[in-house]
Order: structure tokens, then C-alpha cells, then sequence
């Protein structure tokens, strides 16, 4: 709420402060005194949490804890050092040998201190992550509420006119075994929240390897195949190619390249063209033998069929098969120019490299394209 904070921090720091001087005009009993004021600063906090329970209560019983912790502390000490009894530091104001003044100003000091060191951005962090996870946040507010009502149990010292050291110094033990556990507490409650935040980020990584797990053979298909045809690409050509001659596997590779598909889409459009592409894929399809041979789209009209153990004259023989075939196709589906491709076919035995090995091919396809081209004229 950074629009009415500095307003409403002066107007409650107002009404505390008369709250404060209400309570000692009335002389109330030290414990009835700091339990009107954990009433007030509950509903106060209340107000600034938006109405958040459990944020109230916690920031409550800080306040209280520290703020009494404190005030303890300073009337025990100054009652050790003026020599004076506990009694002569309770809430009779009336009364002329009562020295409360002195530590209530320390206190408020001391405590204004600490809550500027609990107001850091590390022990912020802290807080931070303990309210995220709420579920942890019952231990330690159980462990505030016994701190709570064992500081309240010390202020019936208050009661007593015994003028005794040990009884002092107890009640310093106490507010300092108070403000310990209350670090302890949030101590012992963040690394519990820091164990699960390691928990719920071990899970969200499980859980986002599961989904990568899902996705990886669509990622992997599709970083290995052609959007247009469906066929694999060139990347994935060379990959197997090349574990097939390492692997020394037989391999007759054929380089296909369409004759007229830049003309067919500078006159008709690329509608046309790509209808060009999926019938010659069509056919290229069928001189595959299912499960053995496979078929790339090497580029845009260049294409690249793989043939383990398959002499050079069968592959030949099939592919003028499929010329055959797309010319009567080509008719039949009255497309707007011949279909037809040149081709390349070479044995893979004698090359290491199978880059070479599609040069090669792809040399003997453009020869054979050179042919067609002088045969035209």
C-alpha cells in the first residue's frame, strides 16, 4: 500500500504512542499493558497484510517479541546498575520512586534499532520465502506464541519488591533467550523452505525434462525433414550417408535434379511448381523398396535416393522407369509443361567421403542434363 503508508505509519505511530500514555495513566498490571498493545498492533497490522492472517500474526509477534524482549532487558539492566528493586520499573507512574522512563526510552531505541536491522533486504529474503511456503510457517508460529506468553510470564517479576541479582539476571536471560529463538526459529523454518523450494525446482525440472522427453522426437523429426515434402533433408542425408561408409555398407547413391521447375514457376506460379515437386516425389517414391531404400530433398529441386546393396544398373533401369511413368503422369494430370528430371547415379565402393560420393553423382547428373539440353537444339 505505498500510497498511504508514510500516512497511516504517522497516524498509527500516533495512536500508539497515546495508547501507550492511556495505558500508563490507567496503571494497568505490566501484562495486561502488553496485551492491550499485541490486541492494537494485531488489528493495525492487520490493516497493512490486507487482512492476511497469517503475515499479521507473524509480523505481530515480532514486534512483540522484540519490542518486550527488549524492554525487559533494558529495566533488568537498569535495575542492576541503579541497584534498585523490579518493582520500582512497573507500569505505577504514580509513584515517585518508579524509574520505568529511563528504560522505555532505551527500549524504544534499542528496538527502532533492531527492527531497522530486521528491515534488511537478507533477513527480507528470509521472510520472503518462509511466507511462500505456508505450510511451514505453522511451526514457526507456534514457536512465537511460546516465546510470547514466556516473556509474558516474566513480567510478573514486576510484582515482587525483592531487590535480588539472580532474579535480574533471569530476566535478562530471558529476553535474550527470547530474541535467540526467535533467530533460531526463523533460521531452523527458511532452511526447511530452502529445502523445498529445492524440492518444487527439482520437480518443475523433472517435469520440464518430461515434456522435452515428449517433444524431442517431434523436435528431432522436425530438424531432419523437409516442411514442404516431408521428406528428409539434406543435413539428415549426409549424416546417414556418412555412417554408411563408416559402417562400410554397400551404398549406390542416385542425385536427381527436375528439369524445368524454375521456368514451370517463373510462368504458371509456385502453386504449379510445388505440384510439380509432390508428383515427382510420388513416383521417386516407388523406385524405393519399402523399409531399404530412402529418399532426401537434397535442395529446392534436387533430390538424393539411397540404395544399400543395389548395383548401379538396377537403379538405372529404375529410374528411367519412373521417367516413363511421369511423362504419362504429366499428361494425364494436364499439367502446364513436360515433367521430367535428369539424374546421376554412381557406386559408393571407393569413396570415404560421402560428400565426394554426392558430387560425384551430382557431376554425372549434370552431364546428363547437358545431353538433354544439346539433344533439344
Amino acid at each position: 500500500m505505498p500510497g498511504l503508508r508514510t500516512r497511516a505509519v504517522i497516524l498509527f505511530f500516533g495512536l500508539n504512542y497515546m495508547a501507550f500514555v492511556v495505558f500508563g495513566v490507567l496503571e494497568f498490571h505490566l501484562i495486561m499493558n502488553w496485551l492491550c498493545f499485541a490486541v492494537l498492533l494485531f488489528g493495525e497490522t492487520m490493516f497493512y497484510t490486507d487482512r492476511d492472517r497469517h503475515c499479521t500474526l507473524f509480523s505481530t509477534l515480532t514486534g512483540i517479541i522484540y519490542g518486550l524482549a527488549i524492554n525487559i532487558l533494558c529495566r533488568s539492566a537498569i535495575a542492576i546498575i541503579t541497584g534498585q528493586s523490579l518493582q520500582a520499573f512497573d507500569n505505577h507512574i504514580s509513584s515517585s520512586q518508579n524509574l520505568k522512563a529511563i528504560p522505555v526510552f532505551l527500549g524504544f531505541v534499542l528496538a527502532g534499532f533492531t527492527m531497522q536491522v530486521l528491515s534488511r533486504a537478507r533477513f527480507q529474503g528470509y521472510l520472503r520465502l518462509i511466507m511462500k511456503y505456508r505450510r511451514r510457517l505453522g511451526f514457526l508460529l507456534e514457536l512465537l506464541t511460546c516465546l510470547f506468553f514466556y516473556l509474558f510470564l516474566n513480567l510478573l517479576v514486576y510484582s515482587t519488591d525483592a531487590n535480588n541479582l539472580l532474579l535480574k539476571g533471569w530476566s535478562i536471560k530471558s529476553s535474550l533467550f527470547s530474541m535467540m529463538g526467535f533467530a533460531i526459529g526463523i533460521w531452523y523454518t527458511w532452511r526447511i523452505c530452502v529445502m523445498a523450494e529445492y524440492r518444487e525446482k527439482n520437480r518443475s525440472m523433472e517435469q520440464e525434462l518430461e515434456i522435452y522427453r515428449q517433444e524431442e522426437p517431434r523436435l528431432l523429426q522436425k530438424a531432419i525433414r523437409d516442411p514442404l515434402t516431408g521428406l528428409y533433408n539434406r543435413q539428415h542425408a549426409l549424416d546417414v550417408g556418412s555412417d554408411m561408409l563408416c559402417r562400410e555398407t554397400s551404398i549406390t547413391v542416385c542425385f536427381v535434379d527436375l528439369d524445368g521447375l524454375k521456368k514451370m514457376n517463373d510462368q504458371y506460379g509456385h502453386a504449379e511448381g510445388d505440384r510439380y515437386i509432390r508428383t515427382v516425389i510420388g513416383q521417386l517414391r516407388h523406385a524405393c523398396r519399402s523399409g531399404k531404400d530412402m529418399l532426401f530433398r537434397y535442395g529446392g529441386d534436387e533430390f538424393l535416393l539411397l540404395f544399400p546393396e543395389a548395383p548401379v544398373s538396377i537403379v538405372e533401369s529404375r529410374m528411367e522407369e519412373i521417367l516413363c511413368m511421369l511423362t504419362e503422369q504429366g499428361r494425364t494430370d494436364r499439367f502446364q509443361g513436360p515433367l521430367s528430371f535428369s539424374y546421376g547415379v554412381i557406386d559408393g565402393q571407393g569413396f570415404s567421403d560421402f560428400a565426394e560420393l554426392v558430387q560425384a553423382a551430382d557431376k554425372k547428373m549434370y552431364m546428363q542434363k547437358k545431353e538433354k539440353h544439346r539433344a533439344r537444339k
